[in-house]
């Protein structure tokens, strides 16, 4: 079993657009500082002994989300075989140049990875996984332990992602946000710490020059670049460095103290325009190896 807190020994790390793609110099300056906040994740993660590989663009169009900045979108290896969802046809041979033909791939239509939890058992998100891909996958991994079962108290849809919900921290330990369901079920008797929406700093994304995400602040013709950032939760969209180590993108005390209690060490990863784009450091990595 692969699961999220094992060793960390090999992560993918997205790629927003170049900023000579663009003219407008505001957009620029969002693109640079994106940039460098993954160039210096990347080296956080190096440092810490993590083989870091990062795609590059074949082909792209600045009026479409970038395409390879979410790399927790499109991937998964479970029971060592790449599960590849091509949301965007153009954009999936730049990731599988990474694999190097190292694992076996599937392709399947719409995989919603990020709705597949890996921990003691796979678990796959009724919110966002249609029963029949379940099934299909049980059908070819009959040897995986996995649950099918609802993550969340939120509507279908196939982009409401479950790590924006919670974050399986190491065996025995959760962080989810009021909006889980089910986890008592599913982990029993594992300690979850739950975390209220922080009303108040939606309130400020407006105006933060350092938090901008909303459309209207951004050149129309790059709307379809802003996700909807009141639905994801940064405080469990984290990545897992082992199961005593966790990167997050802010501190939050409620969250330290439970690690504290826990044993595991939070590491602070700056990530200034994660509103714009919707995605914390679960979001912008792919867990490609563990161990």
């Amino acid at each position: 079993m692969n699961s999220e807190y094992l060793k960390l020994i090999e992560c993918w790390v997205g790629r927003s657009y170049n900023p000579d793609w663009v003219e407008n110099s505001f957009v620029k300056d969002i693109l640079y500082e994106t940039e460098e906040d993954l160039q210096n994740f990347s080296k956080m993660l190096k440092s810490a002994g993590v083989i870091v590989k990062r795609p590059k663009y074949s082909t792209y169009d600045v009026k479409q989300k970038p395409q390879l900045l979410h790399a927790r979108d499109h991937l998964q290896v479970i029971n060592g075989k790449l599960y590849v969802g091509p949301r965007y046809e153009n954009n999936i041979k730049d990731w599988l140049k990474l694999n190097y033909g190292r694992l076996p791939v599937v392709t399947l239509d719409n995989l919603s990875a990020p709705s597949i939890i890996r921990a003691d058992k796979v678990i796959f998100d009724a919110v966002a996984i249609k029963k029949k891909r379940y099934d299909w996958f049980v059908s070819g991994n009959s040897d995986v332990p996995t649950v099918y079962e609802r993550l969340s108290c939120r509507a279908e849809d196939i982009e409401r992602h479950s790590d924006g919900v919670l974050c399986v921290v190491k065996e025995g330990v959760i962080i989810a946000t009021h909006e889980a369901r089910n986890l008592e079920h599913i982990f029993p008797n594992w300690d979850i710490l739950y975390l209220e929406k922080n009303t108040n700093e939606l309130g400020k994304m407006n105006k933060s020059r350092d938090i901008v995400w909303h459309p209207s602040q951004i050149p129309s013709e790059y709307k379809d670049w802003v996700g909807y950032a009141p639905e994801t939760f940064f405080d469990v969209n984290c990545l897992q460095l082992d199961s005593e180590h966790l990167m997050v993108t802010r501190y939050n005390k409620k969250v330290f103290d439970f690690l504290a209690r826990h044993n595991v060490e939070p590491i602070i990863v700056p990530f200034r325009h994660r509103y714009l784009w919707d995605g914390g450091l679960h979001c912008m990595t792919f867990d490609y190896k563990r161990g």
